[in-house]
């Protein structure tokens, strides 16, 4: 675990405070972070579906408000119940339906895949959910018919408004969307425009074991909360450059530093005589966190990333941080 100054605890609660002021100010979307962990990509032709039972009935979901831009130390402790109601999750971003990410089912995480494989459908019904963006409040949509989420056949929920399509690649996932009746955000979320000497130091330092030199990257994304209601702010930090990226999760208060997910391209051997410049990176994952929020209830806010290799090779990641360890729970790939 890499250790970092703990100066960043006054720039990230000073981030924190400042940006959350600023940047949830949207009440709905415009049309619009080593090997990462093991990813789950459905197979081109796809195995019979298995139907997921219908998720229990719950209060219509309000939206969530922040009142307060102070760093997050006066709201109460996290409860560290889960509810024990069925919950399903979904990503959308440019296309019309969709993808299920898997469910919460009242007890543990439960995947959009059997253990052999096949996909699991959803249960899809005309319902409100609440729809999270990394850099929005958490709007009401609703959930309509069907379409294909997936180009081996998947299909998922129509739900409006539907999600913008990602600043960057420009293809993939933005949002997230579940029914909650529980406060989805307890804490504040901000997306800060910043660079940040010792969380570049840190995303150079997670390469040291590798060949690569990651002292050309730079943060790709910056988003400051505190994700276990402890009161001391975590940090996820995208870091990257040509050939390499990782997601960070830097403690502000102690500065120590877990690599989520890391990825760096393979290079091709220089042809024999060549005067040329060194041949190109070929092709790595790059990692955003695209949603912050509590998505079972306890208190705690999971964090969910964004995983893209190319435009046909894109993956949704859903991770726990229990004040020590990230455990990724779910992903889903399309």
């Amino acid at each position: 675990m890499t250790r970092t100054p703990r100066l960043l605890l006054p720039l990230a609660a000073l981030a924190i405070a400042g940006a959350a002021c600023t940047q949830q100010e949207s009440v709905a979307p415009a049309p619009s972070a080593t090997t990462a962990p093991s990813t789950t990509v459905a197979p081109t032709t796809a195995p019979p579906a298995v139907t997921e039972p219908p998720a229990s009935e719950a209060p219509a979901a309000t939206e969530a408000t922040t009142t307060s831009t102070a760093p997050p130390t006066t709201t109460p402790p996290p409860s560290g119940v889960p509810t024990s109601s069925s919950t399903q999750y979904f990503g959308g971003g440019d296309a019309d339906g969709w993808m299920y990410l898997g469910r919460w089912t009242g007890n543990e995480w439960a995947s959009a895949f059997t253990p052999d494989g096949a996909p699991r459908q959803p249960a899809i019904s005309a319902d409100d959910v609440l729809i999270h963006e990394v850099d929005l409040d958490p709007i009401e949509g609703t959930v309509g018919s069907t379409a294909e989420a997936c180009p081996d056949g998947r299909t998922g929920p129509i739900i409006s408004p539907n999600a913008r399509a990602p600043e960057d690649p420009g293809f993939g996932y933005r949002s997230i969307a579940f029914d909650a009746d529980w406060p989805t955000q307890p804490r504040p979320i901000a997306l800060v425009d910043a660079t940040i000497d010792a969380y570049t130091s840190a995303g150079i330092a997670a390469f040291d074991d590798t060949d690569v030199d990651a002292s050309a990257g730079a943060i790709d994304q910056l988003v400051v909360t505190d994700l276990d209601g402890d009161g001391d702010t975590e940090s996820l930090v995208a870091f990257g450059g040509d050939g390499f990226s990782a997601l960070l999760l830097i403690d502000a208060d102690s500065g120590s530093a877990l690599t989520v997910a890391r990825d760096t391209a393979p290079v091709a051997a220089p042809t024999t005589g060549a005067t040329s410049d060194p041949p190109a990176p070929g092709s790595f994952e790059r990692h955003r966190t695209l949603a912050v929020a509590d998505l079972n209830g306890d208190g705690l806010m999971e964090f969910v990333a964004h995983t893209w290799e190319s435009e046909s090779d894109t993956t949704v990641i859903v991770y726990e941080y229990d004040g020590t360890e990230v455990t990724a729970v779910l992903t889903t790939g399309c």
